[in-house]
């Protein structure tokens, strides 16, 4: 065998070698490769994790072509390899576009959680009461909506509330006068008439009244309850025949909490207080 006869052979033995050595990359690469991919699938769900595993997948990509480029194998595979890549790079783009959305959402949503967050309003100031608010207080709002029924218990409610005793509604077609009547602690006769009327109240509805609080009722507290007011005749009559006067802005203040002779400047008697 001649020299040139071997070195020849040692030319095609290297050469099989080597066709052999990247044959066995590429299936360890493609195998590697559908692995990474099945990763990249069942973790989808996770950024970092999808990220990740396509960022091995593309470096699976870029060692087979880099193992194939001077063997017989290499274009084919280069172009068999080529859509895989794209894919690959795709998947990468997407997954850092889906992460930037999230964060830029997440930002965004506790900026605006921030922004709408409740804020702590003053609480407005009530009247004066002397003694702790229960549930039968009413605002001038309740009066006006009430019927005139649903006025005078209302009234009748604040008396109990006060503390008077047998707390009554008489009003109706022949009371004579009396909507609702109660005692209080020093056993004076309360005697209330209440008018939800839309305009003030005239004297002549105070005249009826004063001619039976007194001798028919026996009203030792006479007490006109009137929505709007009264005219300015009426409160002189009133105050001539002592008469006790209830107009909006005192029946504010008692609706709010402050006791009947509280709001009326009436002596509750000795040791009592209001």
């Amino acid at each position: 065998m001649t020299p040139g006869e071997g070195r020849t052979r040692r030319q095609d033995g290297t050469g099989a070698d080597d066709d052999s050595d990247s044959g066995l990359a590429f299936l360890m690469g493609f195998f590697a490769l559908g692995a990474v991919v099945q990763t990249a699938a069942w973790l989808w769900g996770h950024p970092l994790a999808a990220t990740a595993a396509l960022g091995g997948a593309a470096a699976v990509l870029v060692a087979l072509r880099a193992a194939l480029r001077r063997t017989a194998l290499g274009p084919p595979v280069r172009r068999f390899l080529q859509p895989l890549w794209a894919l690959v790079r795709a998947g990468i783009a997407t997954r850092f576009k889906l992460a930037r959305t999230r964060a830029a959402a997440s930002v965004t949503g506790r900026i605006e959680q921030w922004a709408h967050r409740p804020v702590r309003q003053a609480t407005p100031a009530e009247p004066a009461a002397s003694y702790t608010r229960r549930s039968l207080d009413h605002t001038l709002e309740a009066f006006e909506a009430a019927t005139p029924t649903r006025f005078e218990e209302m009234c009748r409610e604040l008396l109990e509330r006060d503390g008077f005793i047998d707390a009554v509604r008489v009003g109706g077609a022949r009371d004579l006068g009396a909507d609702v009547v109660a005692v209080d602690g020093l056993g004076r006769r309360v005697v209330l008439q209440c008018k939800r009327y839309a305009t003030p109240l005239g004297s002549e509805a105070f005249q009826r009244f004063n001619g039976t609080a007194r001798p028919i009722h026996g009203a030792a507290v006479p007490v006109v309850v009137a929505l709007n007011g009264f005219t300015e005749p009426a409160a002189a009559f009133a105050t001539r025949q002592h008469l006790h006067l209830v107009d909006r802005e005192r029946l504010a203040r008692w609706g709010a909490g402050q006791h009947l002779y509280q709001v009326l400047d009436i002596d509750p008697g000795p040791g009592r207080h209001t």
